[in-house]
């Protein structure tokens, strides 16, 4: 098949999709409005005045004014399948530009904040949704929600995780090495509740002074001079790593060497846990909040333990209970290896898209 997907080159997710397919034989194009390099397809890149992943609702509308400059691009690659990834951008870029049939892959943002904004952003979801041959979503969670504006089956295609490379056999710590770290890779914003875990550890370190904790966080993001700030207020300066923006080989590393890690977004939901899938893959256990998306990445009370949203004492809690049984933590962490293996292993979820796209070929 030749495939081209559409979606901001350097995401590390796109790049799987890519590394996926081109593994697997066949010619894989990218078009993404933003220049970058990826190693498993040819990238083209469009010429728009967007210079911003973070851009405005108003300016990124200059996506839609490129439909004639798409079209033309796609008719010259002429793939078998163009798969867009996000509505509200590359998605809603095909529904414009009339390139037809085309597949959508919905991601987060796109359906659950977009369309609530106002009642234009809500009909250009349905417009692009009705426009799309066939919907795809992360989660069973996302998936509902994408139903309230469309009546087409969605099709789940999970974010795959590399079992080889997100891995307890990257731990470089000695088992008995006397420490009890934490931590999480995210982006650091005040949706992903990085701040609950600075507020625990020091909870932690107020009613248990002896617990050797530390805390390693990766990831930048516009709320990282406030947690900074929180943390020396908090007096944690001497135990946090800020380890800024990292690549999935270092995230992999950081996890498998961590003790337990902490995901307590405060979304009202989140589209899917891949960070949570990662932390499992490396035999972590995982304390996560109370959300659709986080609870599907894990199974809580075997690979997981929840918590409500921004309740800094229940992590605390966690956090104690974990350091307390480490034979039951290690049990836990093993279960998580073995659950994302069994429902979220890489191949595994690539598999049934290439399944999807070779069904409807024959169609």
């Amino acid at each position: 098949m030749k495939i081209c997907f559409l979606y901001t080159v350097e995401n590390a997710h796109i790049q799987k999709w890519c590394r996926y397919f081109h593994e697997k034989g066949h010619e894989v194009h990218l078009i993404s409005v933003f220049p970058g390099e990826c190693a498993y397809a040819q990238v083209h890149v469009l010429d728009t005045k967007v210079d911003s992943k973070h851009a405005s609702d108003a300016k990124k509308l200059d996506y839609l004014m490129h439909g004639k400059q798409l079209k033309a691009l796609i008719d010259s690659i002429q793939p078998d399948i163009v798969h867009a990834h996000y509505l509200t951008s590359y998605g809603s870029m095909c529904a414009f530009s009339k390139v037809r049939p085309f597949w959508l892959s919905v991601w987060g943002a796109d359906v659950y904040d977009f369309p609530k904004k106002s009642f234009l952003h809500k009909w250009l979801v349905k417009y692009t949704l009705s426009k799309a041959a066939h919907v795809l979503s992360t989660s069973r969670a996302m998936a509902e929600e994408t139903k309230n504006y469309t009546d087409k089956p969605i099709g789940i295609t999970p974010f795959g995780v590399d079992m080889e490379l997100f891995s307890p056999a990257k731990r470089t710590r000695p088992a008995d090495d006397g420490r009890f770290v934490i931590g999480t890779v995210k982006t650091l914003a005040k949706k992903y509740g990085i701040e609950d875990i600075l507020k625990a550890a020091a909870m932690v370190l107020e009613q248990r002074p002896e617990i050797p904790l530390e805390i390693r966080i990766a990831g930048t993001g516009n709320q990282k001079e406030e947690l900074w700030a929180l943390g020396k207020t908090l007096g944690l300066d001497e135990r946090i790593s800020w380890l800024g923006q990292i690549s999935q080989m270092q995230a992999a590393e950081e996890y498998a060497n961590m003790d337990v890690a902490v995901i307590p977004s405060t979304l009202e939901s989140e589209s899917f846990g891949v960070s949570a899938v990662e932390a499992e893959a490396c035999a972590l256990p995982v304390i996560i909040s109370r959300i659709p998306g986080l609870m599907e990445a894990t199974n809580p009370g075997q690979t997981s333990l929840v918590v409500d949203k921004q309740a800094p004492e229940q992590i605390a809690e966690k956090l104690i209970w974990l350091y307390d049984h480490p034979e039951e933590a290690r049990a836990m962490g093993l279960r998580g290896r073995a659950f994302a293996n069994e429902h979220y292993e890489f191949n595994h979820c690539f598999e049934a898209v290439e399944t999807l796209y070779t069904e409807a070929l024959k169609k």
